[in-house]
């Protein structure tokens, strides 16, 4: 202990002794530590912390999936659900519930909540209990029985102020008076991984109707069950796809595909971990081995450093040796003093870290679950630690062995620091520098991947004008709304004031904006054509629309005309289609055509196309282009709308007119999620900027880190080559033949780790195929600039000390040792 406390102080003394060594190493290793910290804070936190309920590995979700489709995650009808609770083994319990929304209407004015209908198994399941009076029963299901209610910690404390009384008050959601029997504690979250504002705040028992019992085709629960002991994922998930059959052989006019097909039914599972990590899992892994490759980088450049320095101190050691210590000795001063930086490296790290979490917050968009519950606890403290001791050692092996298996007769007889360094340590330090580069060309090329891929996904043409635009969602619940007559005029109340508004050009109604994917589709048929139910009959995406939405969003009609006022329920049925679904199944010319929901026989009417319209991006900027029917609103009223509103300045100095608006036709109706196009259209893409900017971030650290080694490489070799350069100068060489001599140098280590990393980038790149849009992973552009740029940087790297060379005096350079 006590030599080991030697060593520490010497190492220390050594360290202060050059300070500027010693700031660059702490520098370097900060950033990649710091880096690995930072992401590794989000992987903790999204992929290995478990989730908040008890034994949750034993969750699972169940999902029901037509194999032809492969459409996943279609949930389950409430007959299936109950079916399964009798049918399974394999679970100790099954809940199902429903994502719904809620009006809540009172003295304080109305507010919409998202909320769950779940069966009373729900709570109990998770393990979780409520903070105050008590969870869901069974008897709250039977029909006829008192409207009841858990709540949220949150709306408890916001809407009521946390007063204990409120267990005994009745609140009014959807104009039905509800007894408050719980609130959940302020922690809890179910569904797990949804953004704040997607987060329930009311829980109501699951009443199944006769028609839910009756109807094995609407999908609308969720299920979620908890394994039995000692049972596996993989046991239940047979079990599960042999009851699914079952259904199918049993009921097989109920298992039709969406599009009408016998598609096999099949019923899956997913862990609930899975579930809510979803396709950030890939990401997160994506950017644990960009910031690996980081840390190599910084690990290579600190063992550079090190090496040139310990050159200087062979001396120091050898007279270290000669006087009795042993070389095992001298190696552990060595390790000790790189250990002593990768752990002041750390300490310095964990400020960046930090930095760096709240900048992942601040910047990380909605979907990626649990993002706000990052912190830097015992196991990324621990991570950290574990990785400052890894990184000293990598970085000090080198340079310890090298000083302490010199020979001390040889190391005695150098002159310190004037003597050209041994063949194999020049190789190991060039060595090093090409394996910056190639890691760094690889970053800079997955980088260069994501940019263009994403500047790609900017070009994308969404098919609508999203400047100037405020949406805003209503939702109709309320007992006043139970008819079309009343629906619709709410509707065109609301129009003709929000369009009465100043600074308002136009405005409208839909049932689902683009981009977002709210919509629904159906199979249909067209008139005097055959239609397969067992086959694949026309299918296409379906929304309502009021007059003046298609002018709203500068969805220009390309044939035919607008919806009007005269497009009533008492008069012909009407549509209007996009340009694909005229392309696909009209050849572009619709005029005079009729077609109908569902089966020539359904008791859906059939309706005339009355124009065409530009194609509209229904899901993302990167998906699809889909058929899509536009239905209007007083033909086909409904309970859900947004409106849209095009105005002259900024729309979101419209929202307290809107507002009032609403409320002035109805106090009780609350409007909700207000945003601009421009905001909805950045949310649609804010996945992939993230993506983007962060693996961007990190090639540009890597490429500084690389170049910063070429340059100390370059530099160390100048100094150690000042007697020859000297020499050669003196013998008549011209500046050009020194910097072709030193930059030459420099540029075979750059294009020898660019070669190395082209082929690394070549193979690794196909990893992140499932991240890039437009863009393939071998993109010959990319694999060009990308090197260039480096080849660049590396020049610049190499030639400013090539000019340092160029100024050597011959004299003081004869006389240098």
């Amino acid at each position: 202990m006590q030599t080991l406390w030697q060593d520490l102080r010497y190492g220390i003394r050594m360290l202060l002794k050059k300070p500027g060594f010693t700031v660059i190493a702490v520098f370097t290793l900060a950033l990649g530590i710091g880096a690995n910290t930072a992401i590794f804070s989000v992987v903790n936190t999204v992929l290995l912390r478990p989730l908040p309920y008890r034994d949750p590995d034993r969750l699972v979700m169940v999902w029901g999936n037509f194999r032809s489709l492969n459409m996943m995650r279609l949930g389950a009808s409430a007959r299936e659900f109950v079916d399964f609770k009798s049918q399974t083994s394999v679970f100790t319990e099954l809940a199902a519930f429903q994502q719904m929304p809620f009006n809540l209407t009172g003295d304080e004015g109305p507010q919409r909540l998202s909320g769950l209908r779940a069966t009373s198994e729900l709570f109990n399941l998770l393990g979780v209990a409520p903070l105050s009076g008590r969870a869901l029963v069974a008897d709250d299901e039977k029909p006829g029985h008192e409207h009841v209610a858990v709540v949220s910690h949150r709306l408890w404390q916001t809407r009521f102020g946390g007063d204990p009384k409120n267990l005994d008050r009745r609140l009014t959601f959807d104009g039905s008076s509800y007894a408050v029997v719980g609130i959940m504690p302020p922690d809890f979250q179910f569904p797990f991984g949804l953004d704040e504002a997607q987060r329930p705040d009311i829980w109501v028992p699951a009443v199944f109707s006769a028609a839910e019992m009756n109807d094995r085709t609407q999908y609308n629960y969720q299920v979620i069950g908890r394994l039995n002991p000692g049972v596996t994922t993989a046991q239940a998930r047979a079990e599960m796809d042999t009851i699914g059959r079952r259904f199918e052989q049993q009921y097989p006019r109920s298992y039709r595909g969406p599009k009408g097909e016998d598609g096999g039914w099949q019923v899956t599972l997913t862990t609930l971990q899975d579930e809510v990590v979803g396709n950030v899992r890939s990401l997160l892994l994506l950017l644990l081995a960009v910031v690996g490759f980081v840390l190599l980088i910084a690990c290579a450049n600190v063992t550079n450093l090190s090496l040139a320095r310990a050159s200087t101190r062979r001396r120091e050691m050898a007279i270290r040796t000669a006087l009795g210590a042993s070389r095992v000795r001298v190696v552990r001063q060595m390790l000790t003093e790189t250990l002593l930086l990768a752990l002041i490296g750390g300490a310095v790290a964990l400020p960046l870290a930090l930095w760096g979490i709240e900048l992942l917050i601040a910047l990380g968009p909605k979907d990626i679950p649990r993002l706000n519950e990052i912190r830097l606890d015992l196991r990324v403290l621990g991570f950290t630690l574990g990785v400052s001791l890894v990184t000293g050692l990598l970085s000090g092996v080198a340079p310890a062995f090298r000083v302490g298996g010199a020979r001390v007769h040889d190391a005695l007889k150098e002159a310190s620091i004037g003597m050209t360094s041994g063949v194999a340590r020049q190789r190991l330090r060039s060595l090093l520098v090409v394996s910056e580069i190639a890691l760094a060309l690889v970053l800079l090329i997955g980088s260069g991947l994501m940019l263009k891929s994403f500047r790609l996904l900017l070009a994308v043409e969404p098919g609508f004008t999203a400047d100037r635009v405020l949406t805003a969602q209503v939702l109709l619940t309320n007992s006043r709304y139970t008819d079309a007559t009343a629906k619709l005029n709410f509707c065109n109340q609301l129009l003709a004031r929000v369009r009465a508004l100043p600074g308002v050009e136009s405005a409208g109604m839909t049932t689902g904006l683009p981009l977002t994917g709210v919509t629904y589709g159906a199979p249909f048929s067209i008139e005097g054509k055959p239609f397969d139910p067992s086959g694949k009959p026309p299918h296409a995406y379906i929304r309502t629309v009021a007059p003046g939405y298609f002018e709203t969003l500068g969805i220009t009609l390309q044939q035919g005309r607008d919806f009007n006022p005269q497009d009533t329920a008492a008069s012909t049925p009407v549509v209007i289609i996009n340009q694909t679904f005229a392309r696909d199944f009209f050849n572009g010319d619709p005029a005079g055509k009729r077609f109908k929901i569902g089966a020539p026989g359904s008791p859906r009417p059939w309706m005339q196309v009355a124009g065409i319209v530009r194609d509209v991006k229904a899901d993302g900027l990167d998906a699809e282009t889909v058929p899509e029917m536009y239905l209007p609103f007083a033909q086909n009223t409904g309970t859900a709308m947004t409106l849209v509103a095009r105005t002259t300045g900024d729309p979101s100095g419209s929202i307290a007119a809107v507002r009032r608006e609403v409320l002035s036709i109805d106090k009780d109706q609350p409007v909700y999620n207000i945003r601009t196009m421009r905001q909805l259209l950045g949310a649609s893409i804010a996945q992939r900027r993230f993506n983007m900017q962060l693996l961007g971030a990190f090639a540009c650290i890597a490429l500084l880190l690389a170049a910063s080694g070429l340059f100390g490489v370059m530099v160390y070799t100048v100094t150690q080559r000042t007697h020859e350069i000297g020499v050669r100068l003196a013998l008549g060489a011209q500046t050009r033949d020194v910097l072709r001599l030193v930059v030459g140098n420099g540029m075979a280590l750059a294009a020898l780790g660019v070669a190395v990393g082209l082929a690394g980038a070549f193979g690794l790149t196909r990893l992140m195929s499932s991240l890039l849009f437009g863009v393939t992973a071998t993109d010959a552009a990319t694999f060009v600039i990308a090197p260039v740029v480096l080849l660049a940087v590396a020049l610049l790297a190499c030639y400013i000390p090539a000019r340092r060379a160029t100024k050597v005096d011959p004299l003081v350079a004869l006389r240098y040792e």
